[in-house]
C-alpha cells in the first residue's frame, strides 16, 4: 500500500461519516423532524470548525454553519446516497466560507484571534502542527515561532492550495473526498497538496521533515 493510500485510509476512517446519513436524511424528508435533530448534532460542530478554519471569526462561523444547516433544513440537498452525505456538507461550507472571505475582502489566517474557551470550539491552526505538551521556555519561544511562520505560510499560500490543505490536514478529509468536494480530480488534489508541502517546505524547513 503507497503512503496516499494508509493516509487516505486513515483519514476515511477518521472522518466520522456515518452510513445512515442519508437515511436519516430520507427519513426527515418524509415528515420526522427527530432525523433532522440527528443530523444537526452530528453536523452542528463539524461544519462550525471548518467554517472557522477560514474566517478565523467566530460570530462569522456561527453564521455559516446556521447557513448551511438551514439548506439542509430547507431540504436543498439532492439525493445521491452513492456519495457521502459529508461531501456535500463541506462543499457548501467551504463555498459559504469563501463566499464570506470574498466579501470582506480578506484572505488571510491571524493565529491571534482570541480563541474561546468552551467544550467543541476549534483548535487554532498552530495546535495542528507544534506540540502541545511542551512547557519549557525553550519550547515556548519554538511554538511562538512557528505560530509567526504558519501564520505567514497559510496567509501566503494561493487559495486553490490552501483550500486542499484544510481539507486535508486539519479537516482528515481523504484525498477523494477533498476532490468530491471541489469538484476536481484526485490527481488535481495531489498536484495541490504536493505543491503547497513544496512552498510550505520551503517557509517552514525547520518544522516539517523532508
Amino acid at each position: 500500500m503507497t503512503e496516499k493510500e494508509t493516509l487516505d485510509s486513515k483519514r476515511s476512517a477518521k472522518s466520522g461519516d456515518t452510513e445512515d446519513d442519508w437515511l436519516c436524511y430520507a427519513k426527515f424528508r418524509e415528515g420526522d423532524l427527530s432525523a433532522f435533530h440527528e443530523l444537526f448534532e452530528r453536523y452542528k460542530k463539524r461544519v462550525f470548525n471548518l467554517s472557522y478554519r477560514f474566517v478565523k471569526n467566530r460570530e462569522a462561523a456561527e453564521d455559516i454553519a446556521q447557513e448551511v444547516l438551514i439548506k439542509i433544513y430547507e431540504k436543498k440537498i439532492r439525493f445521491r446516497p452513492n456519495t457521502k452525505f459529508s461531501t456535500w456538507v463541506y462543499r457548501v461550507t467551504v463555498n459559504a466560507s469563501l463566499d464570506h472571505l470574498r466579501k470582506i475582502k480578506f484572505f488571510g489566517f491571524s493565529l491571534d484571534q482570541p480563541m474561546a474557551s468552551g467544550e467543541g470550539d476549534p483548535a487554532p491552526v498552530l495546535e495542528a502542527i507544534g506540540d502541545k505538551g511542551s512547557s519549557s521556555p525553550l519550547k515556548a519561544l519554538e511554538k511562538k515561532e512557528l505560530k509567526i511562520a504558519v501564520e505567514s505560510a497559510l496567509k501566503n499560500l494561493p487559495e486553490h492550495l490552501r483550500i486542499p490543505v484544510i481539507l486535508f490536514q486539519f479537516e482528515e478529509n481523504s484525498y477523494q473526498e477533498i476532490a468530491d468536494i471541489l469538484g476536481i480530480s484526485v490527481k488535481a488534489v495531489e498536484r495541490r497538496l504536493y505543491h503547497a508541502k513544496k512552498i510550505l517546505r520551503k517557509v517552514l524547513p525547520r518544522h516539517l521533515n523532508s
